[in-house]
């Protein structure tokens, strides 16, 4: 009897024989849906903490986030008001929207290219303040990162303990202040730019060659930054885990964050894309609805934005701390410190 013929011997205890394709797979603990469930039950184990380091860095965030809020609710009213008076203007007099259609039109579209400019005073306080959120941001990744790291290895989550930890991290504090200065700088280029007789007049006319040209380099440069960004993001996705665990300088941080990431770079991103895709999907639908609903009900369009808004930065509380966790989890699993089992909520330090 050939060797395809022959029966497969008999399991322990004369168990029914196994064959290759009923042998057990070994789950991926750093695999994309392995990471985000595993974040999902170490949140689960202790939110109050979790929530409380969050609620700080979140709330500061949403009152440095007003500037920007107010310079997008004016873009929303203007552009409202823009199209209002044009559809009146069309409709007052057919007979004259036709015969001058072109001009009609011109004023249209340079109405609303002042309205796409915000006032000075208040594009420059917003990309300072814009700034200050990014850094303020970061820290409550960081803080969030230290609790998870607690969590992970079983020990208690300290409030003050975690923003201490990473006040204590030069390798954490530096590029904090040194991304939210970059932030700014990138802010306002943009906003020199359009406040800038000397620009417009060289980028000439809306439409021109020239102006054509560039806004087709900027976009190709914003693609070009945008995946660089990316590709780095996920090089490095380990480096607070890293930094705050091993107390290293940026250097180093940087290196060993590079080690411990490589070989998982695309499970590692596919994690953090689908944990951000659903933050972004389920707020984003969730607070729709609530203020569509609210908003009707109360027959008001300031209530309904409210209700929105309001939505919206209870739900981003909510999801705050899950991709740090999922970070401080795959630190351990690359670390090979097993993680706790506990499912109790860590005691305050």
């Amino acid at each position: 009897m050939s060797d395809w013929g022959q029966p497969a011997s008999p399991g322990p205890n004369g168990s029914p024989p196994r064959t290759f394709w009923a042998q057990p797979t070994e789950v991926d603990a750093l695999g994309p849906g392995q990471l985000i469930r595993r974040a999902f039950r170490l949140y689960r184990a202790t939110p109050r903490r979790f929530l409380l380091v969050a609620a700080g860095p979140e709330l500061i965030r949403d009152l440095l986030g007003i500037p920007s809020l107010a310079i997008t609710l004016a873009f929303v009213e203007g552009f409202v008001r823009v199209f209002r008076d044009y559809l009146a203007a069309a409709t007052a007099d057919p007979d004259v929207y036709r015969a001058n259609q072109g001009a009609l039109q011109a004023a249209f579209e340079a109405q609303l290219r002042t309205v796409l400019v915000p006032q000075p005073d208040l594009a420059t306080l917003s990309a300072a303040t814009g700034a200050a959120g990014v850094a303020v941001g970061l820290i409550g990744t960081a803080a969030l990162t230290v609790a998870g790291l607690a969590a992970v290895a079983g020990r208690p989550v300290s409030l003050g303990g975690v923003f201490r930890a990473v006040a204590a991290r030069g390798g954490l504090v530096k590029p904090i202040i040194a991304l939210g200065i970059g932030w700014l700088a990138v802010s306002w280029v943009p906003l020199l730019l359009q406040t800038s007789p000397e620009f417009q007049t060289w980028a000439g006319a809306p439409g021109s060659p020239r102006s054509v040209l560039l806004a087709s380099l900027l976009s190709v440069l914003a693609v070009v930054v945008s995946v660089f960004v990316i590709v780095l993001a996920v090089r490095w996705a380990l480096y607070i885990p890293a930094v705050a665990a091993e107390s290293l300088g940026i250097g180093r941080g940087l290196g060993r964050a590079a080690q411990l990431s490589g070989g998982i770079r695309i499970r590692l991103g596919l994690a953090m894309t689908g944990i951000l895709l659903m933050h972004a999907l389920s707020v984003g639908v969730v607070a729709a609805v609530v203020g569509i609903a609210v908003g009707i009900s109360a027959e008001s369009v300031e209530v309904g934005v409210a209700a929105y808004l309001g939505a919206s930065l209870l739900g981003n509380l909510l999801w705050a701390p899950v991709l740090p966790a999922m970070l401080a989890l795959a630190y351990h699993t690359r670390v090979g410190q097993p993680a706790s089992t506990a499912g109790g909520e860590a005691s305050p330090g």
